[in-house]
């Protein structure tokens, strides 16, 4: 099976440029601090330290910290340098720091952890969403619906229309501060479809339905309808994803074997 970055990398939720310097050193070194290659507490790697892997330049360099630095990943010590920040001051939430830990191939529990805050957060986004929609939220909902039936299973295109659509739904909320949790949501979202191939009918036919049933109660104001339905959608997705990632991870041990 294919890993997850091998799948619409262009659809993945990332401001950082990897075809700049900077962005080749800030990835390089948040992957070795997400893996834990390098530590908690641990010094970060220098500009030498990285030579013998990828071509970088001290301005680069500084730029990649800064840019790290900014998501909390690591802290400027004085007298001791650049080190590698705990865990618990991480912006787990900032979409590079996800794509980062996507990347990484992350672990279960956090998949878990994710897919528990979508199932806290996304019910409710739609349960306002029913109860404040306008009919242009309503043409933009359906019109992202459409794009997911009318393209590919999985195709770019159709990853584009399944984040349009809860991204629709967040804004049909009137909730700022609620539509600030729309990136992870979007992130933990193309992680799922990145797992998936493209001969994968089964789970795409099965989410276009769920997809439908939530958009139906949003069109009929239904909150807890919206809610209910929302909440299935979430779980059938956190029970495909869990289950691909399991077939991924047997397909890599019979290879290693």
């Amino acid at each position: 099976m294919r890993g997850p970055m091998q799948l619409h990398v262009k659809a993945r939720a990332t401001r950082l440029n990897p075809d700049r310097l900077f962005g080749q050193v800030a990835h390089r070194l948040a992957v070795a601090i997400i893996t834990g290659g390098s530590p908690a507490g641990s010094l970060l790697p220098n500009e030498d330290d990285l030579k013998g892997e990828i071509s970088v330049s001290r301005t680069a360099y500084r730029e990649a910290v800064k840019f790290l630095s900014g998501k909390g990943l690591v802290e400027a010590r004085p007298k001791s340098g650049t080190r590698v920040a705990p865990r618990e001051a991480w912006n787990l939430l900032d979409p590079d720091v996800l794509a980062w830990h996507f990347e990484a191939d992350p672990n279960e529990k956090f998949i878990r952890d994710l897919f528990e805050l979508r199932l806290f957060v996304e019910p409710s986004a739609a349960r306002l969403a029913a109860q404040r929609r306008s009919e242009a939220d309503l043409r933009l909902i359906e019109t992202a619906f459409r794009g997911m039936v009318e393209n590919p299973p999985y195709a770019e295109p159709t990853v584009r229309a399944d984040l349009a659509f809860h991204e629709a739904i967040f804004a049909a909320t009137r909730n700022p501060p609620l539509q600030c949790l729309a990136p992870a949501v979007s992130a933990t979202i193309q992680w799922s479809l990145f797992l998936k191939a493209p001969d994968d009918r089964f789970f795409f036919t099965a989410s276009l339905i769920d997809h439908e049933r939530v958009f139906d109660a949003i069109v009929q104001r239904d909150g807890d309808l919206a809610a209910a339905r929302m909440s299935g959608l979430v779980i059938d997705s956190l029970n495909s994803t869990l289950g691909l990632l399991a077939a991924r991870t047997e397909a890599n041990a019979s290879k290693i074997a």
